[in-house]
């Protein structure tokens, strides 16, 4: 059941999301805070001011969901390039979760196979 609802919710944020970042979206706020001010004047910006910070709080949450969606598909696609390469190192599959003293010592160790790899091309050219 939270399954569903988690996924249901995740499907009208994104759309919503969508819809907000579509320029009609702008044009449509800015008409709705002209109205709000000509309409309840300088009694009401109290209130204007306190539904545009909600919308615009969910608004920003519901981008930063998207974004870390399409951010962990990207890297999953990524892994499975890394697994299908022959020779590549399994190890960077999953970096992004890693500690900065993993990313350190996966740097060391790239820069070590570089180097032997350059010593045999160098010792390939050579013979």
């Amino acid at each position: 059941m939270w399954k569903k609802m988690n996924e249901a919710g995740s499907r009208l944020a994104g759309r919503t999301a969508d819809l907000a970042g579509a320029p009609i979206a702008s044009i449509l706020v800015a008409l709705f805070c002209a109205g709000w001010f000509v309409e309840a004047g300088e009694a009401g910006e109290n209130s204007l001011t306190l539904i545009l910070s909600v919308a615009s709080i969910s608004l920003t949450q519901m981008v930063l969901n998207g974004q870390r969606r399409s951010e962990q598909a990207l890297h999953r696609k990524i892994d499975e390039l890394v697994y299908a390469i022959k020779g590549a190192r399994n190890e960077v599959a999953g970096i992004e979760s890693k500690t900065t003293e993993e990313l350190e010592a996966l740097r060391r160790t790239g820069d070590a196979a570089e180097e032997v790899l350059q010593e045999r091309g160098s010792k390939n050219n050579l013979g």
